[in-house]
């Protein structure tokens, strides 16, 4: 993802939110902009944010903003509609991951390849708990890290 130049409409939708040229977000206006611009509820937002504040500095710069963009982007609803989709009904918030197998065997990689096996259980196992749970934010770590795969 280094060195990716931004498409112009996402570069338009970031500079939006940024004051005086500085290409940082403040939480408050990067949860603003999921929300207006990605129609993400506050929640999803609010989680958005905390995933890709790598730094952990309370702010979404560019760069970080580009990982959004580079590896959910245009796709986030279908990320979430996903964990939707194979989340557990007992209410628990994790997924059930006979249904999360069966239904990431599809989910490609970056370059478009599909993953084996191996290497979707390697993610799965990676990306559960102590408790062999996964969440929504374990979750969506796990799809950025599938999309961004390189092997």
């Amino acid at each position: 993802m280094a060195g990716r130049k931004l498409p112009k409409e996402a570069q338009a939708v970031f500079n939006k939110y940024t004051h005086n040229y500085v290409m940082r977000l403040k939480k408050p206006e990067a949860v603003k902009m999921f929300v207006t611009d990605y129609k993400l509820s506050d929640d999803h937002a609010s989680l958005m944010f905390d995933i890709f504040d790598i730094d952990k500095n309370g702010e979404l710069s560019i760069w970080e903003y580009q990982q959004f963009y580079a590896t959910l982007g245009t796709s986030v609803h279908e990320v979430i509609g996903l964990f939707n989709k194979v989340q557990r009904s007992d209410g628990s918030g994790n997924v059930d991951m006979d249904r999360t197998w069966e239904e990431m065997k599809e989910v490609k990689t970056m370059s478009g390849r599909v993953l084996t096996d191996p290497e979707l259980e390697q993610f799965l196992r990676n990306g559960a708990n102590e408790n062999k749970e996964i969440d929504i934010r374990r979750f969506i770590n796990v799809m950025v890290r599938i999309k961004t795969f390189r092997g």
